[in-house]
């Protein structure tokens, strides 16, 4: 397993464009009615990705053209702040959702859901690795339920795990065999201690869990590991 390292200096980075629709091979095509209903909802997404592109650009335009924000260094230190979670969000949500840019594969996904999730939660001095490995073919009908709890497993491990701790490791593992897919989210911090608290993170973790038939379970008292199993 590779680590990245999430340090108080972020990068640079651009939102993505959605790729162009390639001709299609060969003469006209018949299409049937759930073609056609497929095709559509294609198109109603692919304007929504353009929409929230453009929305984002514009408010980072928006804020970098604002009269006077950079005159003084912390003005400039708040712009760039800005700029750089505006553009976490984004990484976000396209991880999760595919927002401005289609979906890439699970390993893909994985590594710029958790790496964007530490940025955006971390407080501005901590440095936390973030590592990430995928072994296996996550059945598709599993992989939002999958991605979905990554969310809230690694924002968990930040908040709880990792609160006043100047330095942390996070490391995600999906695993998938040929009945199960397992992910795994484990961490150095605190730990649970003997009640770990319920809140609305692991609710919606476990809802993902229980709708696809599987179990969330978290262990850990120097360190925390959460993982999800998904019965194929």
């Amino acid at each position: 397993m590779s680590y990245v390292t999430a340090s108080p200096s972020p990068a640079n980075r651009k939102l993505a464009s959605y790729p162009a629709l390639a001709p299609l091979p060969g003469g006209p095509m018949v299409m049937t009615e759930a073609d056609t209903e497929a095709a559509g909802e294609d198109l109603d997404l692919r304007q929504l990705r353009h929409h929230t592109k453009n929305t984002l650009q514009r408010i980072l335009a928006l804020i970098a053209a604002a009269p006077g924000l950079c005159d003084t260094p912390a003005g400039e230190k708040i712009v760039r702040e800005l700029e750089y979670r505006i553009r976490l969000s984004a990484d976000i949500s396209n991880a999760l959702f595919g927002l401005t840019e289609a979906p890439g594969s699970m390993a893909e996904r994985l590594r710029m859901l958790a790496g964007s999730m530490v940025d955006m939660m971390r407080d501005t001095d901590q440095i936390i690795r973030v590592g990430v490995s995928v072994r296996g073919q996550c059945p598709a009908p599993l992989r939002e339920a999958v991605i979905r709890s990554a969310h809230e497993l690694v924002g968990n491990a930040v908040k709880h795990g990792m609160k006043g701790r100047h330095t942390g490791r996070i490391s995600v593992r999906l695993v998938s065999s040929q009945d199960l897919t397992t992910l795994s989210v484990t961490d150095n911090g605190w730990g649970i201690g003997n009640k770990p608290r319920e809140g609305e993170g692991l609710a919606l973790a476990r809802g993902f869990a229980s709708r696809r038939g599987g179990t969330l379970n978290l262990v850990g008292a120097d360190g925390t590991v959460a993982t999800l199993e998904l019965p194929h």
